[in-house]
């Protein structure tokens, strides 16, 4: 990520996903934090939406 437009479109598209109730997304930082129900989301899927939204998970 590079700029705040990259850090909303990563939160948008963790966002998306059933099952994440929380994203704080820090460009500063470069990571994501997540809350979510193990039931609906996983790590995988996250990794997915990011990889969908153009961007590398590390």
């Amino acid at each position: 990520m590079f700029c705040g437009h990259c850090e909303m479109r990563v939160q948008k598209a963790v966002e998306s996903i059933e099952g994440v109730q929380k994203v704080e997304v820090s460009l500063r930082n470069k990571q994501v934090a997540i809350e979510y129900d193990e039931r609906k989301a996983n790590l995988e899927k996250v990794k997915a939406a990011i990889r969908e939204a153009r961007y590398e998970p590390l």
